[in-house]
């Protein structure tokens, strides 16, 4: 069952060459499943990121009598006319005061929209969603080669008042949001991936992850000490010994025991790298890796996020993969991806240092 909540219809009828014509919108809290980037795709993970949606009609409804309509609806319609009609003075003045201080650089992306609207057609804009200051519109688009979901976002201003973004947003959970809607701009043929209610409700731990005064989003994780897991016992045992063993391996001169406990893309990576690397650097990567100590977990299966310490006191984040063996293998240990600063900066990682790890986080 996707969880959402709060659901909330909002019906407005128009009329259009005499005919009624309805125009029907759902406002609702909605858990995305939180994308995470590995070397073969994406993972989606039961960390949940609360949203707000609104679920749109299959029709052009941004063409359908525009004046009776307002907020976030009425700015998309007025920005997506303005670009048809190729009206730089109309998308200047819909566009969010904080893109005007560079002139230049609006000129170029309004140019481009106006290009692009020559040879692609918006199909349908099916989803939007509200967080942390911005609205998000998902349209489809078609061209003679390809069909795509892009993103057209606004910010949230003042007294329902939204300014068109001509540069996509660059927040942490904007890019998660495309990332989890859209991948690589086209959405899977069965929609987005919703939590259901058991990963809801089996969440410990809730934050947000970008400070805002509209819509603030709200991740909520899964997680616990390793020396007390309670509930994620099982999950705390496999991983404090899948690195035991580990450590055991590189305590002796032959590491190729090391890499059965990685996923293939991250074995076949250091393998190589050691084939290169003096015995001065593969010690120093050994004493690093060793060096950490293991002391909470979030279970977000598949993805299983582990917190070290090291001796100087500071934080390092692993990620491991559970296996359908159930076997925890180590990965994205020298891939970066987009979730990586949802752990590894900001509030998370800054409560992953206080002297009780990430009990200012708890749901209570």
């Amino acid at each position: 069952m996707n969880h959402t909540a709060g659901s909330l219809v909002i019906v407005t009828a128009v009329l259009s060459c005499g005919a009624a014509v309805a125009s029907a919108q759902d406002v609702r809290t909605v858990y995305a499943s939180m994308p995470f980037s590995v070397e073969r795709g994406m993972l989606r993970t039961s960390a949940c990121l609360q949203l707000t949606e609104r679920a749109y009609p299959l029709t052009r409804w941004w063409e359908i009598a525009p004046a009776a309509t307002e907020g976030p609806d009425r700015a998309f319609e007025l920005v997506i006319a303005a670009m048809k009609q190729k009206k730089r003075d109309a998308l200047l003045a819909l566009t969010d005061p904080t893109q005007l201080r560079n002139i230049i650089e609006f000129d170029r992306q309004a140019t481009a929209y106006f290009q692009q609207f020559e040879s692609i057609e918006l199909h349908a804009v099916p989803r939007a969603y509200e967080l942390d200051g911005l609205v998000m519109f998902f349209g489809q688009f078609r061209s003679t080669r390809q069909t795509a979901f892009v993103p057209l976002s606004f910010a949230y201003e003042n007294n329902d008042t939204y300014g068109f973004l001509p540069s996509r947003a660059t927040s942490t959970t904007s890019k998660l949001v495309n990332d989890w809607f859209a991948p690589s701009g086209s959405a899977a043929a069965d929609g987005p991936a919703y939590c259901n209610d058991a990963d809801v409700k089996r969440a410990t731990h809730h934050i947000s992850l970008a400070p805002s005064q509209w819509r603030q989003s709200t991740l909520l994780l899964t997680g616990a000490p390793l020396d007390a897991p309670g509930t994620l016992s099982a999950v705390a045992a496999e991983i404090k010994s899948t690195i035991s063993k580990m450590k055991d391996v590189f305590r002796g001169p032959d590491v190729d025991g090391f890499f059965k406990y990685q996923t293939p893309e991250d074995a076949a990576r250091l393998k190589q790298w050691f084939a290169s690397a003096s015995q001065a650097e593969r010690d120093r990567y050994k004493t690093y890796f060793s060096e950490q100590q293991p002391f909470f977990v979030f279970d977000e299966s598949p993805l299983v996020v582990v917190y070290t310490r090291m001796h100087d006191r500071s934080i390092r984040v692993l990620y491991f993969k559970v296996g359908e063996d159930k076997r925890s293998l180590w990965m994205n240990s020298s891939y970066l991806t987009l979730a990586h600063p949802v752990f590894e900066r900001g509030p998370l990682f800054d409560a992953a240092a206080s002297a009780r790890p990430f009990s200012n986080l708890l749901i209570k």
